[in-house]
């Protein structure tokens, strides 16, 4: 039932925009202890600035070789510090709760160092015997403080350095640090890629009502990105009632890497002003400085209050600037002039903070230069220790990739119990007891939100208008707009948010209307979701499945009608199903939706109109386990999905007027694939086709051709062959589009000349 009426409005006027801030908040000290903020946590701010700054610097020394924490030692890694942007990381996170979600940048090692400090900082005592896994002997509170704090940058540097005890084991490095427990969901190397994942987090929180806020933590060359654009208008849909609870926080340190952002790549002064576009509060934009740390406080507690009575987003740009280049073989000075950075330093965060401290009797100058001192020690200790922990076994290699968790055994926990306008019913059975494919797919889902509240269905027109192809209709009437909701058309917002969702407690599905669009979201589909688990050590849960079609034979061409199942199969850490028969459907969408990986589930849009048999009593089918289609002896016919009826229609033919039993092997998911269902054949039969709606280059075909001959080339009396639609774009013409599909004819000839080797 469509809610607001969109009405003819053509009133002369002018669209006024609200004034965006600059530079209000203070720096000073002292009217923040005039507001209770105390003595312990002005000294905490200053800690956690010194924390980061010379840990960077301490980089700089291993990448130098001033310090060589033994003989033989190598640095490796891309690393890219932050020195002089100090303040945004330490005054974001000081005002954060532990829960609390961040995202972060491949310019990170602030943010996590920060927001694991406020975490540990907030620990009692049982925490903190907890965070070190150790038992209550006694120890001093501070004793056990300082042992946290240690172990937390140790894991840090552990990490840069590639090692074991690392908070990602190693596997992300400098640019892909992550704390879970701390609600740091990830550093990205991908300039503006956690912006979606932010979104995705902040829509968990929103609809979990949760009342968590996400900070998300970029540069100012993300504000240039496509998908900054796309995050901030997904997450200011005003559809819920209420704002995402993300702060977008811009740390403008001038330079994305050489490109000045000033009057060269962009035509603004201040990237607070693209707030104006996505809601009439312009975000409640603000610029300010980078490098006060209070104002930096005080900008982001306003925008956290902002956010947790429900009107975010918020937009902030702190104005800093990094003292060193953008990586440690930047030469900067190239797209630099000194005059510029002498300026700037007289701007040093933590100069400015020391005088602050200094000025209101916190700290003396010589307490302030032992607190630095004790600070380089601690880097220097942590350092060595770090640089002899244990380098990952290579055996381990693959660990980390997929979890072997599902929410199967849930039982009750989870269920809905509101529904909307309507409840859950199954589709009427025809005398055989089929139902159409869409339907299995629409039943799969309303069965499994109902089993889980926490699933959730989003993309393109899927609410009231029951998606494109009509799989999700009634979805909207059962649970309401908070469970099944459209979204713009932003693909890789889509795709990003959804991961972001999935790890902070929801359980989405997300469509995108036909694979070919899936190419607009590669980026977060190929670096985001299939890299964040094994990048972030394995620790991940990513309970996600984004549904999307294939299709051909419709006159649709080359943008609607590609058959790209390889593209996400090519990247590991996905699952890949492609069922064909409404019975596969809807067993391996239940399946998919209880996985706790990411799953891409590709439906074929001419299977949406065939019927097959299909219980009304709860089943699962497990992914990897393929099946035989049509049982055979003379020949292999390997294939999936809608290209499967071509080739039962080839077989009979084949039997008919040949004489020839062709077995048919669907593998139903290409990740896993069973490969034992195929070699088993071709035991049999010596022989195999595989065919495919793909052009043949690069093809899951080639893929499948390549397993089955390496584990089954004793048995092939010939070359496996493969058969595909020709290396063109899929033609709209009728003619061409028959030519380059393979139909009935083209298998059979094909198999012909096979058994004729």
């Amino acid at each position: 039932m469509k809610e607001k009426n969109v009405l003819p409005k053509f009133n002369r006027g002018k669209i006024i925009y609200k004034n965006v801030p600059l530079f209000h908040k203070s720096g000073e000290l002292g009217p923040h202890l005039s507001k209770g903020f105390t003595k312990n946590e002005a000294i905490r701010l200053f800690e956690t600035m010194l924390y980061i700054r010379f840990f960077e610097e301490m980089v700089i020394k291993l990448k130098s070789g001033k310090f060589v924490p033994y003989e033989g030692f190598k640095f490796i890694g891309a690393t890219h510090l932050s020195i002089g942007q100090e303040a945004v990381a330490a005054g974001t996170m000081s005002v954060l709760n532990p829960d609390d979600y961040i995202t972060s940048t491949h310019r990170g090692h602030g943010h996590t160092i920060s927001k694991v400090l406020y975490r540990i900082y907030k620990m009692n005592r049982e925490e903190l015997l907890s965070y070190l896994g150790e038992s209550d002997k006694g120890q001093e509170y501070d004793q056990l403080l300082d042992q946290a704090i240690h172990l937390h940058l140790f894991r840090t540097m552990a990490e840069l350095l590639g090692k074991e005890e690392g908070y990602c084991r190693g596997r992300g490095g400098s640019m892909h640090i992550a704390d879970f427990h701390s609600g740091h969901l990830g550093a990205n190397a991908i300039v503006g890629g956690s912006m979606a994942i932010a979104a995705g987090a902040a829509l968990s929180s929103l609809l979990l009502k949760e009342k968590k806020v996400v900070a998300c933590m970029v540069g100012d060359g993300a504000a240039n990105n496509g998908i900054a654009h796309e995050s901030m208008n997904f997450a200011s849909m005003l559809q819920f009632g209420e704002g995402f609870p993300v702060m977008y926080i811009y740390e403008n340190n001038q330079y994305g890497m050489s490109g000045q952002q000033l009057g060269e790549v962009t035509a603004i002064k201040h990237l607070s002003r693209r707030g104006a576009a996505y809601n009439e509060k312009n975000m409640y934009a603000r610029t300010e400085s980078g490098m006060h740390v209070l104002a930096v406080r005080d900008a982001v507690q306003e925008a956290t209050q902002i956010c947790r009575e429900g009107n975010g987003p918020v937009l902030l740009e702190f104005k800093t600037y990094r003292y060193v280049g953008h990586s440690l073989s930047d030469k900067r000075m190239t797209y630099r002039t000194a005059e510029e950075e002498q300026e700037w330093l007289k701007y040093d965060p933590i100069d400015l903070y020391s005088k602050e401290l200094i000025k209101n009797d916190i700290l003396t100058e010589k307490a302030v230069e032992e607190y630095k001192d004790r600070v380089v020690d601690l880097m220097e200790e942590i350092t060595l220790e770090a640089a002899k922990a244990t380098d990952p076994d290579p055996k381990t290699i693959s660990e980390g990739l997929f979890s072997d968790s599902t929410s199967d055994d849930i039982g009750d926990k989870y269920r809905t119990v509101n529904f909307f306008r309507a409840k859950p019913k199954k589709f009427r059975r025809d005398s055989s007891g089929r139902i159409l494919y869409r339907h299995a797919v629409i039943e799969a889902l309303m069965e499994e939100m109902e089993r889980d509240y926490r699933v959730v269905l989003y993309g393109e027109d899927v609410a009231e208008y029951g998606g494109a192809f009509q799989a999700t209709v009634g979805l909207f009437d059962v649970f309401g707009r908070r469970r099944v909701f459209n979204t713009p058309i932003s693909e890789a917002a889509i795709v990003g948010t959804s991961l972001g969702a999935a790890m902070t407690g929801l359980r989405p599905v997300a469509e995108i209307m036909y694979i070919d669009f899936m190419l607009m979201a590669g980026d977060q589909l190929g670096n985001q979701v299939a890299k964040t688990k094994y990048m972030f050590g394995g620790k991940a849960k990513i309970p996600l499945v984004i549904r999307t079609t294939i299709g051909g034979g419709k006159g649709y061409a080359g943008q609607h009608s590609q058959s790209l199942e390889a593209f996400p199969a090519m990247f590991p850490g996905l699952k890949v199903a492609i069922p064909f028969s409404a019975y596969d459907v809807k067993g391996l969408l239940k399946t998919a939706i209880r996985d706790d990986n990411p799953v891409v589930f590709i439906e074929h849009q001419h299977c949406y109109v065939e019927k097959d048999v299909v219980p009304e009593e709860e089943y699962t089918i497990p992914m990897g386990r393929g099946i035989v289609r049509r049982e055979g002896k003379d020949v292999t016919i390997i294939s999936y999905s809608f290209q499967l009826k071509a080739c039962l229609e080839a077989a009979e033919i084949l039997e008919k007027e040949d004489g020839v039993k062709a077995e048919i092997i669907d593998p139903r998911t290409l990740v896993p694939l069973d490969v034992d269902i195929m070699v088993n054949s071709i035991k049999k039969t010596g022989k195999a086709c595989v065919i495919v709606q793909a052009p043949g280059k690069g093809s899951f075909g080639e893929h499948i051709i390549r397993r089955v001959q390496n584990e089954a080339f004793d048995y092939l009396k010939a070359p496996i062959k493969l058969v595909s639609a020709h290396e063109v774009p899929p033609p709209m013409a009728a003619p061409l589009e028959h030519e380059n599909l393979p139909g009935p004819e083209k298998i059979v000839k094909n198999v012909r000349e096979l058994l004729a080797r």
